[in-house]
């Protein structure tokens, strides 16, 4: 997974079990660094793949500017920078200039593996060791080819075509993706795009019977009637 890092040119990192005394903190949940806590300290926090960022995410989904968490009187929003991806909170993307963010959003960039959850604590002490992907969770491990279900990691892990249409709709969370578009991407191998709209109403049947709870009343993996499928 990529590394999220904080400091300025990328060169602080948080320590783990680090004492937060700080109004708000983003909560890493994924990546190498899992778990750790990132006190917002500056007025304005940028968010992005570029080093000099205040917080790093080094993942292709991300933006080298994607975004930034902007401290005012009526508390903190966040704004996205024209990232290519887009900026998601709690799997929607956001298109306002700026969007007040309330403590427990979550924050991702794009289609990154990496997850930040905003805190406001008032000025409260925070310590956080250790915390488990939220129990309703899909997340999709791109680098590792593994995926997580309510907390647990699929065994076996999906087969390569199912992996890559989850990938593939996981790096456009909540959006719509076409027939045409998967077909494309999932097999890459026919030149001649001769693939049938059987052939991928199956492969999305195979991934649903292991990540929903329900097929016929998917929480996850939508349809959209006449386009094609989306990742909420």
């Amino acid at each position: 997974m990529g590394q999220a890092e904080t400091g300025s040119a990328g060169d602080r990192k948080p320590d783990r079990n680090l004492d937060v005394s700080s109004e708000a903190s983003l909560l890493v949940q994924g990546g190498s660094r899992h778990g750790e806590v990132i006190a917002l300290f500056s007025e304005i926090t940028t968010m992005g793949r570029q080093p000099d960022n205040d917080v790093v995410v080094d993942e292709p989904p991300v933006s080298r500017k994607h975004s930034a968490i902007v401290s005012t009187v009526n508390g903190y929003y966040i704004r996205d920078l024209g990232s290519t991806n887009g900026t998601f909170i709690n799997r929607r993307r956001i298109f306002d200039d700026e969007f007040s963010l309330m403590h427990g959003d979550l924050v991702r960039m794009g289609g990154s593996d990496i997850t930040f959850m905003f805190q406001f604590s008032g000025a409260k002490t925070v310590r956080i060791s250790s915390v488990e992907p939220p129990l309703d969770a899909l997340v999709v491990d791109a680098k590792a080819r593994q995926v997580y279900v309510r907390g647990q990691r699929l065994d076996p892990a999906l087969p390569r075509k199912e992996f890559d249409l989850l990938q593939l709709l996981n790096s456009r969370r909540g959006e719509a993706v076409s027939r045409d578009e998967i077909a494309r991407h999932v097999w890459a191998e026919r030149s001649d795009g001769d693939v049938g709209n059987h052939e991928i109403e199956q492969c999305v049947h195979r991934v649903r019977v292991r990540v929903e709870e329900n097929t016929s009343k998917p929480e996850h993996l939508m349809t959209i009637r006449g386009f094609g499928y989306k990742l909420d």
